[in-house]
C-alpha cells in the first residue's frame, strides 16, 4: 500500500516525506513500512546523541529524547518503540480524512508540541490551531514529523525549514542537509542539523540555493518553483517563527543567473547589499557573511533591488544590460517595449553628454532625488539636443506618459526606476569616457543603506 505521496501539503510533513525519500533513495509512493522500520532502528541512536539531542529541545522539547524525566531509561529504545507505535498504526491512503497532515486518512493522533513544532500547549506563546491545543494527525504523517529535522538548516539556534511547491526543488534542499547527515554516520561525528555556516539564517536560505543551483545543473527555470521559508524555534521558553516567501519570479531570476552564467555579476550585487562592511579590510567571507544583506531582505519583501546594479560611487554598473532587464522582465514584469525604449532614451542622452564633452547633465540625474527634478534635467537635455542639431526628438509625448512615467500607484517607486535605468545605461555606454572626466563624487541616497 502507498504511505505517502509527493508534496502531501503540510511542511512539517513534506519536510519529512523527502527526508525518508533521501534516505531511503526511493520515491514517495515506493516507501514501505519495511523501509520505515529500518530507518527507525538505525535513526534513533543518532537523534540521542549530545549534538542531536542539543538540537530537539528546540523542535521538540518533552518528547523521550529531550524529557529529564527518562534520563535514566534507554532513550535510543524508548524512541523506536515511540515511532513503532505510530508504524504499526499506519492505514492505507484514501481519498480524504480529517488529518492535518496529508488530508487522507483519519486523525488518530492529537499532536501538542511535543511532537509537532509551534503547535499550542499550555499558556506558552505558541500557536493553537483552530484556537485549541494541538491538532489532529494519522499515524504517517506523525511519524514522518519526527524524520523532519533531517532536512533542516540550523542558523543561529533556529531552524530553516524549506516547502516548496516544486517536488524536486524539495529533494534537492533536502539532499543537501542529508549529505551533512550521512557525512556523520560514516565518521561517527554527530553535529546535529546541517549547518551552512551562517548566523544570519536569511543569508543561509540564499547560500545554500546558490550552492544547489550550481550543484545540480537542472533546468530550474522551467520548474516555476516558489518556496515559503520557515525559520523558527520551538524553544519552550522562547518559541519564534518568522515565515519568508520567495515568488516563481525570483526563484526563476536567481535560476537564470546560474543557466546564463551571471555568477559573477551576480556575486558582485549581493556583496553590494550587505551592510557594515569596510571591504578595504575584508580577508575572508567570514567577516561578512552574517551581516545584514539588503539585497536579500528586499527579494523576500518584494522590493526592487534595481540600485544595486549600479556602482554609484565609481559611475559603473554591475552586470550588464542584459542581466539588468533580464531581472526587471522576470521579477517586476516590465514590457521588452519599455525596456527597449528606456534603452534608446539613454543611449540617446549619453550621446548628447559625450557630443557636449561636458557631464554636466550626467550630474543633475545624479543628483535628482525628486520627480520634479529629473523632469526639469530632461528638459534641458531636449533643449541640448535641439542646440546640437538633433533632427529626431529624445522621446514622444506617449513614450514619456507610456515608458518613462507610466501611471503608478508607487509614483516615487516608478520615477526613480526611471532614472536610475537611464543611469545604469549611460554609466555602460560611457564607461570609458567617463573615466577620463573629473566629476564630483557622487552621494548615494541613503535609503539604499538603511532599509531593511
Amino acid at each position: 500500500m502507498a504511505i505517502y505521496e509527493a508534496l502531501m501539503g503540510n511542511p512539517f510533513v513534506d519536510s519529512g516525506v523527502s527526508a525518508i525519500c533521501e534516505y531511503c533513495e526511493k520515491e514517495a509512493d515506493q516507501i514501505t513500512q519495511a523501509d520505515l522500520d529500518k530507518m527507525i532502528d538505525n535513526l534513533a541512536p543518532l537523534m540521542c546523541t549530545p549534538a542531536w539531542s542539543k538540537n530537539l529541545f528546540s523542535i521538540f522539547p518533552n518528547s523521550a529524547v529531550t524529557n529529564p524525566a527518562n534520563k535514566r531509561k534507554d532513550i535510543a529504545e524508548l524512541l523506536k518503540s515511540n515511532w513503532k507505535r505510530h508504524l504499526s498504526a499506519i492505514e492505507e491512503l484514501s481519498q480524504t480524512g480529517d488529518c492535518a497532515g496529508c488530508g487522507r486518512r483519519s486523525a488518530n493522533l492529537h499532536l501538542t508540541k511535543t511532537d509537532l513544532p509551534l503547535t499550542g500547549s499550555g499558556e506558552l506563546r505558541n500557536f493553537f490551531p483552530l484556537f485549541g491545543a494541538g491538532a489532529g494527525y494519522c499515524s504517517a504523517c506523525a511519524l514522518a514529523i519526527q524524520f523532519a529535522p533531517l532536512a533542516f538548516a540550523t542558523s543561529a539556534g533556529r531552524f530553516i525549514m524549506v516547502h516548496s511547491n516544486c517536488w524536486k526543488w524539495q529533494r534537492v534542499w533536502t539532499r543537501r542537509c542529508m549529505e551533512y547527515v550521512n557525512k556523520q554516520i560514516n565518521l561517527k561525528d554527530y553535529t546535529g542539523c546541517y549547518n551552512p555556516g551562517s548566523t544570519n539564517g536569511r543569508n543561509s536560505f540564499f547560500m545554500m540555493t546558490d550552492e544547489l543551483m550550481s550543484r545540480y545543473e537542472a533546468r530550474w527555470s522551467n520548474e516555476n518553483a516558489t518556496m515559503q521559508i520557515y525559520y523558527f524555534t520551538n524553544y519552550n521558553q522562547g518559541p519564534e517563527l518568522n515565515i519568508y516567501l520567495l515568488p516563481a519570479e525570483v526563484f526563476r531570476f536567481l535560476a537564470y543567473v546560474h543557466e546564463r552564467h551571471f555568477q559573477s555579476a551576480w556575486k558582485e550585487i549581493v556583496r553590494s547589499g550587505y551592510l557594515k562592511v569596510n571591504w578595504d579590510k575584508v580577508q575572508s567571507e567570514d567577516e561578512y557573511k552574517n551581516k545584514t544583506n539588503l539585497v536579500y531582505e528586499k527579494l523576500l519583501k518584494g522590493k526592487s533591488i534595481l540600485g544595486f546594479f549600479l556602482n554609484h560611487k565609481e559611475r559603473q554598473v554591475r552586470g550588464d544590460w542584459e542581466l539588468v532587464t533580464l531581472y526587471l522582465k522576470e521579477v517586476h514584469k516590465m514590457s521588452e517595449s519599455r525596456l527597449e525604449t528606456i534603452k534608446r532614451i539613454g543611449d540617446g542622452i549619453a550621446d548628447c553628454i559625450k557630443q557636449s564633452g561636458n557631464a554636466k547633465r550626467l550630474g543633475q540625474l545624479e543628483r535628482a532625488v525628486r520627480y520634479p527634478e529629473l523632469r526639469n534635467v530632461l528638459l534641458r537635455i531636449i533643449r541640448d539636443r535641439i542646440a546640437q542639431g538633433q533632427e529626431n526628438p529624445l522621446f514622444t509625448l506617449d513614450e514619456y506618459m507610456e515608458y518613462l512615467f507610466p501611471e503608478s500607484a508607487d509614483e516615487f517607486t516608478n520615477w526613480k526606476e526611471t532614472r536610475d535605468l537611464l543611469l545604469f545605461r549611460i554609466y555602460e555606454t560611457l564607461h570609458s569616457w567617463l573615466k577620463d572626466q573629473e566629476l564630483p563624487e557622487v552621494i548615494e541616497e541613503p535609503e539604499e543603506k538603511t532599509e531593511g
